[in-house]
């Protein structure tokens, strides 16, 4: 399901400068400076061993901006300012406290990441170490 919604995502990115241009999709695509990125975002409960349902998930689109994610302007900033890294992305902010109650929260990204097809996954401590990452990245 995660794989039809990247796909469609990234379709509806790149049709619909093909059909109104007229040209082929190869020509379309090099009418963008950028790689597209579309990924779909989901978060469950436990460590990325386990297995858990999904408790949300959303997608996120970069150029044009767009989605399900309920920031994607800032999300796709905090993406741009780290040049892609996503392992950059969702550091803990100092003076936030937080339990060390170990009930594990992991969030997975899957898509394409400015062109490049991408599979992430981070596991925080517990709800509130997700949160008090401060990203709007992290932040659905």
């Amino acid at each position: 399901m995660a794989l039809a919604s990247i796909v469609a995502l990234t379709g509806t990115a790149v049709a619909p400068a093909a059909q109104a241009s007229g040209t082929s999709g190869a020509r379309a695509n090099s009418a963008s400076l950028y790689a597209p990125t579309a990924l779909v975002l989901s978060v469950h409960r436990g460590d990325a061993e386990q297995v858990g349902a999904v408790q949300r998930a959303v997608t996120l689109s970069c150029l044009p901006v767009a989605g399900t994610h309920p920031a994607p302007k800032a999300a796709c900033a905090e993406l741009n300012a780290v040049q892609g890294d996503l392992s950059a992305l969702g550091t803990a902010t100092p003076g936030r406290m937080c339990t060390k109650q170990w009930d594990p929260v992991t969030v997975t990204v899957e898509g394409v990441l400015r062109g490049e097809r991408v599979h992430y996954v981070k596991t925080f401590g517990n709800s509130c170490m997700k949160d008090a990452a401060e990203s709007a990245f992290y932040s659905f």
